[in-house]
């Protein structure tokens, strides 16, 4: 029974994660939308990707390493405080990434020019 519980709980989340990125993918100016565990593993993504390519592995290293250096640095600031957001511009483009206990979920924009 408890297995079945887990498999319910296991699709559950499944739903909410395809809910959440196509919410999010349908948004004015959003490139991509990807989901990464703590150390960097793509667990679903948005983005396209050229054959042969290990750009979405070494992406999702690179910024797994990124949020764990903000962290530290927002950890030293205060440590009774811990980061959750990071946005990072650039001019092409706009990294947003919300974190989570086990989750990083990173979504690539065009910044709006107002």
């Amino acid at each position: 029974m408890a297995q079945d519980d887990s498999k319910a709980d296991a699709a559950s989340q499944q739903i909410d994660i395809d809910e959440t990125i196509a919410r999010l993918s349908s948004k004015r100016g959003v490139e991509s939308v990807t989901v990464l565990t703590k150390d960097g593993r793509v667990i679903r993504t948005t983005a396209e990707q050229k054959e042969g390519s290990d750009g979405e592995g070494l992406q999702g290293r690179l910024l797994s390493k990124l949020i764990r250096d903000a962290a530290e640095i927002a950890e030293q600031l205060d440590s009774q405080d811990e980061l959750s957001f990071l946005r990072i511009r650039t001019v092409k483009r706009e990294l947003m990434v919300a974190l989570d206990h086990d989750y990083l979920l990173v979504v690539v924009q065009t910044p709006q020019m107002d």
